[in-house]
């Protein structure tokens, strides 16, 4: 995996035990910021650390024993966002003013994010197009490339390959969504309104969160992002879904620091790996060559 200059690998893939069609991204794992573009922030750590998903990596990192490949992003959100379109550039960051006006680059939440997820800006002045470029080719493109190959490979081997892209939102959205529709979500399962994935994936996901007592919603307010879609295939064999956990459950969202709630959790998600990888395995799928 391809380094981002001084710090170490810009992501990590992790194979399971004994592979099975389910792959697991963690793709806002990330705290490393390049020491090139660190000199350029003027965000405070905290502002910078307030676009990541805090511990979901380790809330995930059981699931390789029970046949889950993972795709770990250690490379900050900050410096680029792997599950943007590349294409999503903002034209308020870059010093050329181009890219694509869209709510999340209003949002400040570009492929190269302009704010922090506390709306504080990240950078001083403008970055240039080539750095943008730089930063894509260096993260974006090859963490894609890696998942691609990942996906071909299961698809080949087992005729399926079903993506779970984890991320976790602040608790105030999980408040706002209950004051908008009376259910405060704990889990919020994406699957592009049932386009990316075969129903049976998140019906299962979210029976088995609700066995263990988890209040599950479907799209709302979030459906699955860049990565989602890009693997919303079912009819080729490719299943994607996009998984937010409320930080209230397991975390401090103040100090960032783990719960108690971390524990049950990781043993919720363990349940959960456990059944999917084991009904993946019944659907006896011929294997396709890999396009």
């Amino acid at each position: 995996m391809k380094a981002t200059d001084d710090t170490g690998p810009a992501f990590e893939l992790l194979a399971a035990a004994e592979p099975s069609p389910l792959i697991y991204a963690v793709p806002h794992a990330g705290r490393t910021v390049p020491a090139s573009a660190r000199a350029r922030l003027q965000a405070t750590e905290a502002t910078v650390h307030s676009l990541e998903d805090p511990l979901v990596d380790d809330l995930v990192a059981g699931a390789g024993a029970w046949g889950a490949s993972r795709l770990i992003n250690r490379t900050a959100r900050a410096f680029v966002d792997v599950n943007r379109d590349p294409g999503e550039r903002d034209p308020r960051l870059s010093s050329d003013e181009r890219g694509r006006d869209t709510p999340r680059t209003r949002a400040g939440l570009g492929v190269v994010p302009r704010l922090g997820g506390d709306g504080r800006v990240l950078y001083r002045g403008r970055l240039d197009p080539e750095e943008i470029e730089a930063r894509i080719a260096a993260v974006h493109v090859p963490y894609h490339a890696a998942l691609a190959e990942l996906m071909q490979a299961m698809r080949a081997r087992f005729g399926r390959a079903v993506l779970i892209d984890w991320h976790s939102m602040p608790s105030a959205a999980a408040e706002a969504e209950g004051r908008r529709g009376g259910l405060s979500p704990d889990i919020v399962l994406g699957d592009r309104f049932g386009r990316s994935a075969d129903p049976d994936i998140p019906a299962l996901i979210r029976q088995v969160f609700e066995a263990r007592g988890r209040r599950v919603l479907m799209n709302r307010p979030f459906a699955g992002g860049h990565t989602t879609q890009v693997w919303a295939r079912p009819e080729d064999g490719f299943h994607a879904l996009q998984v937010e956990i409320n930080r209230g459950l397991y975390l401090d969202e103040a100090t960032l620091s783990p719960t108690s709630g971390l524990a049950t959790l990781k043993a919720d998600i363990e349940v959960v790996s456990r059944a999917l990888v084991a009904a993946l395995r019944s659907k006896k799928a011929a294997p396709e060559s890999a396009a």
